[in-house]
């Protein structure tokens, strides 16, 4: 059987915050490419998209980090995690059918926005049960391990 390495909680949010400002700093370096360096509209449009996403894109990495904090904390304490994955799940498919919506706009496809109309609620629905159960699943699957750890 695999061996699973938990990470430390500080481990954890120091590898996530990280993770965050890199982001930013990669979004602003854009900006900078976009106001004075590349006209393309593509690109400007992408940048753009990133821009006006910045919020959502940064409330999924927090829900997530919240998680992956919980899920760093020992087993009882470790049970609200799962619940934060499937809530950033949810937010991060909200953000790809935003990303559909933009690639069609783009391409000239109008299949894209029949994710975001149409199919949005009942995937929503399934992502956040696939996502809670998995997680739970995860949680439970080697319990082993972390009495031993």
């Amino acid at each position: 059987m695999g061996e699973r390495r938990k990470e430390s909680v500080v481990g954890v949010l120091v590898s996530r915050t990280i993770g965050i400002v890199v982001f930013l700093i990669l979004l602003g370096i854009l900006n900078i490419l976009a106001g004075d360096y590349v006209q393309t509209p593509t690109f400007l449009r992408i940048v753009a998209f990133l821009n006006a996403n910045i919020g959502l894109l940064i409330l999924i990495s927090v829900i997530f980090l919240v998680g992956d904090l919980f899920g760093a904390l020992p087993f009882p304490l470790n049970l609200p995690g799962p619940i934060f994955g499937a809530v950033g799940a949810i937010f991060l498919v909200m953000f790809l059918f935003r990303l559909f919506s933009l690639v069609g706009e783009i391409t000239g496809v109008e299949l894209f926005t029949l994710f975001e109309r149409t199919l949005a609620l009942p995937v929503y629905l399934l992502v956040f049960i696939i996502a809670l159960i998995g997680g739970y699943i995860a949680l439970f699957a080697d319990p082993y391990q972390e009495r031993h750890s």
